[in-house]
């Protein structure tokens, strides 16, 4: 009888594998650290009944078959290349931000300039040729053509959920480049395949015991298992921003905004201005968690009094924004850090017949928009974007905080002004819909050249959902923004034509497996 305890006391994972088990309950913390699925201890049990043919053996132990020496040491180099090769990439240092779309990597004793990648797509509908090993490359028999998430449907989800595969593809042409004749072109791809709210679709997953685990697997693995490649990047590059995006949508509070989380994953690599940015975004779900429970209650003392207090948190927040701008963007104005005509970390493009923007003159894809923004890099412009959407969302609620402080109450007579504390005393002006406006359009404007250089398209999805919703709430009110709303359809195009290109790269690739969230 087979799977009872006996000998063997560490993990299924660990022992399928033939490797020794740290024991750590309820998983193998060797399993978390490389980004292994830990199958947990519980052991199945098997009945395995031996036969006079057998000798009296199970068949899961045969005769024993003991090599020479002579063969042992013939093929102990083969082995040894063999091991190197199974062993997974590692980067190399100084080691750099995880936003940055070049990596340095060492595998089996070469140096590699990799490329990072990620897209969306249904894990689930992906095949790829028979593999022999943990370690050997193979090839997709069929993916999915790419689709762009509608944030509603998934996003908008109660729990969120990502699952996620790390493939590696290394160009061994391109191995042991010199650092000094480097220059972005690479044909070695790290890539990071995911996918939102769908994890009992996953068949290669471990039989998990608790869903609630298998949904919260990072939370579960804690932060100092996202510290080194690949966990890192898969952290910063493909969970953290996902899950503050989500939760920005759902107006609810993130783990991620624990102190833990915004600083242990960060210890080895450095932060990127991005990384800043999101710092200060994960705490917007909570303020607007707050502003919903307090806008459908009566118009009372105690409600203007939770009103002024929600009204000084976004307030700071908004300062917090500004003085972040200030770092990422010196030639801007912190009193002002919305504005575009200040800026020296973007410009306008020359969007005229014959200049020198990428369009080659105003086509219609740009109206009702003058003219778009250029950036120094795709993570610039990403940036910029996702500030601005915070923006777009943060001033509504604002605006509505310090409306409702100035509602007639219920409970005082005679009605008395609010006298609200000096740091309180704001422009509501500053917080319009004509304001808000300026900043949707700024967000539109920046989107196609973010769209050109990236490598992750699906990051640009919720900043377009956010100003299409925001379009289609003043078409709604006021029969305006139909031209910006087709401009976001045509943008939604794009985006789908850049992703499709991007699958297509991925589906004539040979790739091995790294790691699995």
């Amino acid at each position: 009888m087979v799977g009872v305890p006996g000998k063997y006391k560490g993990c299924e994972t660990c022992r399928a594998r033939r490797v020794k088990c740290d024991n750590q309950r309820p998983y193998c913390k060797k399993c978390l650290d490389n980004g292994r699925q830990c199958a947990g201890y519980e052991r199945e049990t098997v009945f395995i009944i031996g036969t006079i043919q057998d000798e009296g053996r199970c068949s899961s132990h045969p005769p024993r078959v003991v090599k020479s020496t002579a063969k042992r040491g013939a093929k102990s180099s083969k082995k040894k290349e063999e091991e190197e090769e199974a062993l997974p990439p590692v980067a190399n240092e100084p080691f750099q931000p995880a936003w940055d779309d070049l990596i340095s990597l060492s595998h089996a004793g070469k140096s590699y300039r990799v490329q990072i990648a990620a897209l969306r797509t249904a894990l689930q509908r992906v095949a790829r040729a028979q593999d022999e090993g943990e370690f050997s490359q193979f090839s997709f028999i069929s993916f999915p053509p790419y689709e762009p998430l509608t944030p509603q449907p998934s996003l908008m989800d109660d729990d969120f959920e990502l699952r996620s595969q790390c493939l590696m593809h290394l160009d061994e042409e391109g191995a042991d480049a010199n650092d000094a004749d480097e220059t972005d072109m690479t044909d070695s791809i790290c890539l990071f395949l995911y996918e939102h709210n769908n994890s009992v679709m996953f068949s290669n997953q471990a039989p998990w015991r608790d869903p609630s685990v298998q949904a919260n697997y990072v939370r579960q693995a804690g932060p100092a298992n996202f510290r080194t490649f690949p966990n890192h990047h898969f952290f910063v590059r493909v969970y953290r921003h996902s899950a503050i995006c989500a939760a920005l949508l759902n107006r609810k509070t993130s783990f991620l905004s624990s102190p833990e989380w915004l600083s242990t994953p960060w210890e080895l690599h450095p932060k990127s201005p991005f990384d800043l940015l999101l710092d200060i975004l994960v705490f917007l779900p909570s303020l607007f968690s707050r502003a919903d429970r307090i806008f459908p209650h009566d118009p009372t003392i105690q409600r203007r009094l939770m009103a002024q207090d929600l009204l000084s948190n976004c307030l700071s927040l908004e300062r917090q924004l500004a003085a972040w701008h200030a770092t990422v963007d010196p030639g801007s104005s912190a009193s002002n850090s919305s504005s575009p005509t200040t800026s020296s970390l973007f410009w306008i493009q020359d969007c005229s017949p014959g200049g020198g923007g990428s369009g080659g003159g105003l086509s219609e894809a740009q109206i009702p928009f003058a003219d778009t923004f250029a950036f120094p890099s795709a993570m610039s412009a990403v940036t910029a974007v996702y500030h601005w959407t915070s923006l777009v969302l943060l001033y509504p609620c604002i605006e509505r905080l310090h409306s409702t402080i100035f509602h007639r109450v219920m409970d005082a007579f005679p009605q008395a002004e609010p006298a609200l504390p000096r740091h309180l005393r704001i422009d509501p002006n500053a917080y319009s819909a004509h304001k808000v406006r300026e900043l949707a359009a700024n967000v539109c404007r920046s989107l196609d050249f973010a769209l050109h250089a990236t490598v992750q398209p699906d990051l640009l999805v919720v900043p377009l959902y956010v100003v299409q919703e925001f379009y289609g709430g003043i078409n709604e009110s006021a029969g305006d923004g139909q031209l910006e709303i087709m401009w976001c359809e045509g943008f939604r195009a794009r985006l789908l034509a850049k992703g499709s290109d991007i699958a297509d790269v991925v589906r004539g690739r040979r790739w091995r497996d790294l790691a699995a969230w």
